[in-house]
């Protein structure tokens, strides 16, 4: 956590003024030391929110299309928790070691089910994925499955190139394993 307290201090102006005054007479006469202070301040910053907020991702493969296409840079929204279907996730994958860009279909509590190439969210069609006869692999969903707290089930857009939920190298995603929503 920051300490508002000690920044105040620091960046008070006769604390500042004490520290350049402890240089070099070349430092401080040509601002070198300004710019470097500058430099690093911006730098813990974006580290900060790259850490916490906000974070750029390369998308890498075709599975998201025709929302995202492979090699697009996206902003990860990274202090959101309350995702919800039709959400665009990525999270990382232990079993492929991999960060995943996959939607949301179902959430916690959900059944989640194939049949004859259309995807069912609690005995109803999926309102992400409403298309007939789109699922020709079925995988996992072959047969119902039930979400326990904190799962949720991921599609790729792209259905016939998405390595997703319903193979079971991914399976079902734990919350835990969520880095964020992507949101451009």
């Amino acid at each position: 956590m920051i300490d508002v307290a000690n920044i105040n201090k620091i960046m008070k102006l006769e604390t500042f003024q004490s520290c350049i005054g402890k240089l070099p007479k070349g430092i401080r006469s040509n601002g070198i030391f300004l710019r470097l202070f500058w430099l690093f301040s911006i730098i813990i910053c974006c580290l900060y929110i790259s850490t916490n907020c906000y974070q750029l991702l390369l998308i890498h493969g075709d599975s998201m299309e025709p929302a995202y296409h492979n090699m697009q840079m996206v902003i990860l929204e990274k202090n959101r928790t309350d995702y919800t279907y039709g959400d665009v996730i990525a999270f990382q994958c232990g079993t492929l070691n991999a960060l995943l860009v996959k939607r949301i279909v179902a959430c916690p509590g959900d059944r989640v089910v194939i049949r004859e190439g259309c995807l069912y969210v609690n005995e109803k069609e999926s309102m992400v994925f409403p298309q007939k006869n789109i699922f020709l692999y079925a995988g996992i969903a072959g047969s119902e499955i039930k979400l326990e707290k904190d799962q949720y089930f991921v599609i790729g857009d792209h259905v016939e190139m998405s390595k997703d939920s319903r193979y079971k190298e991914i399976g079902n995603v734990e919350r835990s394993a969520i880095l964020g929503r992507v949101i451009s």
